[in-house]
């Protein structure tokens, strides 16, 4: 009997630690988008942070790391940042170290089929397109989705010299 809890008792913690290690949980990432609106364009600020003491390693199937989108309030999509654009078909990763923070901007310009939305209250969608995590499956896709409101400003009045 002494044996057996003994076993069971040196076994214990290297089951949990095997389990901790693998939750994709005890990773510790941020992923936001942030919209900032102009006049012209709309850009957005793309933002992984590693919070952790050891690097993260974010493995891609394609060089398209992530996908935007935009609604309006009604809840149509007006921009989609992937189409129209091709991607590399070819493994890609970011390596982040410890405590910094990776940061990628893209760019909008108001545009829905040749055509400037309305102003109005938007909404943007980022999803982060990793596989892998340090050689292990994203199953936890709520840490990889960032989603925020924002105003769209109205059309400036664009003034033109002609001689």
């Amino acid at each position: 009997m002494k044996s057996v809890l003994c076993l069971i008792l040196f076994l214990f913690p290297f089951s949990l630690k095997g389990a901790a290690n693998n939750g994709e949980n005890d990773y510790p990432f941020q992923f936001s988008v942030t919209p900032i609106a102009g006049h012209e364009k709309l850009e957005f600020e793309i933002l992984i942070k590693n919070e952790g003491d050891y690097p993260l390693s974010f493995e891609f199937p394609t060089s398209q790391y992530v996908e935007i989108s935009v609604a309006n309030p009604s809840g149509h999509e007006v921009y989609r940042y992937s189409k129209g654009r091709f991607f590399l078909q070819a493994l890609q990763t970011i390596k982040i170290a410890p405590y910094q923070t990776f940061s990628k901007v893209e760019k909008w310009n108001y545009q829905e089929d040749g055509q400037r939305v309305p102003e109005g209250q938007y909404t943007v969608t980022a999803s982060l397109l990793s596989r892998k995590l340090n050689d292990h499956p994203i199953k936890n896709k709520q840490k990889t989705i960032s989603k925020v409101k924002f105003n769209l400003p109205g059309e400036g009045t664009v003034t033109t010299k002609r001689s």
